[in-house]
């Protein structure tokens, strides 16, 4: 972080110094029994606790408490400042720090496709800017607002990743990020449990139009049927997707096999060009539209970020290649699950086949609330509709996945729900050849966490 002077931000701070010397500067900020204290930091006490002894070894630390009989081991160099709200205080200072700085932030946000846009984006900024942003989908509020700590007088971008699970949060980040770009990617069903209705939701994602306000610009995704009819209160707004209309338009979209990736024409106002993208799926093409126009926002020239996305590297667990059991191709996209994401999975299931038997590995969709039946059987409509010769449905939650399937005439024979990691492995042992290609689109974080391992043979493909 940049290095400021105590006496600086004490009016920030709105605090009164108990003992210890203000002639200090503070070279890094840090919440007590959160991040590692080191020389000269600016300590936030947090926690509600009877006592809070401080490091021994950290030097001329400067600890901010609404409760300092709680503070124990408190040196002749430490600086001891009260003030009546400890997070209030905090606040203040993370939205201080941030006014110290004018530079480009970019704002994602979507039901999915905002991790891998956000890494796109900085992957291409990179080549020329130091840049900051969040780390892979780390996006709770608490862990965003450290990351504009990271920010200091050489940083020339930020991208940040800024999801919601509740009303009100993006905003609230905004309020801190102060991003001039946001980007939509997708609005569909997830994270639903803190949410009302999903129209709460969709409204909660459709804050990112306020949050650039109307001196920013948006980008929003037009291929989106929700995104589209959004009421759009912002001022410059840009669109990109496939149809005619949209201001960053790909257009003769294929799978490249020989590359693993997409090959796409992009259509803009500087002209057409021929792009390469790494990674399988419609829906990556629109995740490099999106990163290419955010790049383009802040400077970069549109044939160097299409230049620079030909080497970018996928998250782990989106739509990874591997070598399964027995010779099969296996998908591994565990990283999470939705009805957007599973869609977008099952098209480079099909697609990248080759004549292999299709078998789907579908989990559990979590915090979905009372939507959580129909948005498992929109699942299993899917299934039906994509030809998926063999259905796994694992979770008792997934059965709803298996019904609508059969209902709408998959071969019941083809059809498994499972409880057991044990009855999953089984039964992808009597599928798993040379001629099958394995989906597997799970959460692996709560669930079946050495699934994965047990059916990944060596890596085939990145």
């Amino acid at each position: 972080m940049k290095h400021l002077p105590l006496p600086r931000l004490l009016p920030v701070l709105e605090g009164t110094v108990l003992s210890g010397s203000t002639a200090k500067t503070v070279k890094n900020a840090a919440k007590y029994g959160e991040h590692l204290i080191t020389d000269q930091s600016l300590v936030f006490m947090l926690k509600r606790k009877s006592s809070m002894p401080l490091p021994d070894k950290a030097k001329n630390i400067m600890v901010v408490t609404s409760n300092p009989k709680a503070l124990k081991n408190v040196k002749e160099d430490v600086t001891v400042i009260y003030v009546e709200d400890v997070r209030k205080a905090y606040y203040r200072f993370i939205s201080f720090y941030r006014g110290l700085f004018q530079l480009p932030v970019i704002g994602v946000t979507g039901t999915c496709g905002k991790t891998t846009t956000k890494e796109m984006i900085t992957w291409i900024l990179k080549e020329r800017d130091r840049v900051v942003s969040t780390k892979l989908s780390h996006n709770g509020l608490a862990r965003n607002l450290d990351y504009l700590l990271e920010i200091d007088d050489a940083t020339d971008s930020a991208v940040f990743e800024m999801g919601v699970s509740g009303s009100n949060q993006l905003l609230y980040s905004a309020h801190y990020f102060r991003p001039q770009i946001g980007i939509i990617t997708a609005i569909g069903t997830d994270h639903i449990e803190g949410f009302l209705s999903q129209d709460a939701y969709i409204a909660e994602k459709a804050k990112m139009l306020k949050a650039v306000g109307k001196n920013g610009t948006i980008l929003l995704n037009g291929d989106d049927e929700t995104i589209r009819n959004l009421d759009l209160i912002t001022g410059k707004v840009l669109y990109y997707g496939q149809d005619s209309s949209a201001h960053f338009r790909a257009r003769s979209i294929r799978f490249n096999l020989q590359k693993n990736g997409m090959d796409f024409i992009l259509v803009c106002r500087e002209g057409e060009f021929s792009c390469f993208v790494p990674g399988y799926g419609t829906h990556n093409v629109f995740n490099a539209l999106a990163a290419i126009a955010a790049s383009s926002l802040v400077g970069v020239k549109i044939p160097d970020a299409i230049r620079r996305l030909k080497s970018f590297h996928h998250v782990k667990s989106h739509l990874q290649f591997h070598e399964g059991r027995k010779g099969s191709l296996l998908i591994d996209d565990t990283w999470n699950t939705n009805p957007t994401s599973i869609e977008a999975a099952l098209e480079v299931l099909i697609e990248t086949a080759q004549g292999r038997k299709t078998v789907a590995v579908l989990g559990e969709m979590e915090e979905l609330g009372h939507y959580a039946e129909q948005e498992h059987r929109k699942v299993g409509a899917l299934v039906a509709k994509k030809d998926v010769d063999v259905l796994i449905a694992v979770g008792k939650n997934a059965y709803p996945i298996c019904s609508e399937a059969a209902k709408l005439g998959m071969n019941p024979s083809a059809i498994h729900n499972v409880t057991t990691q044990s009855q999953l492995l089984t039964l992808l042992d009597q599928f798993a050849s040379p001629q099958t290609s394995i989906l597997l689109k799970t959460s692996m974080r709560r669930s079946f966490s050495d699934t994965l391992q047990s059916l990944v043979v060596k890596s085939k493909r990145n």
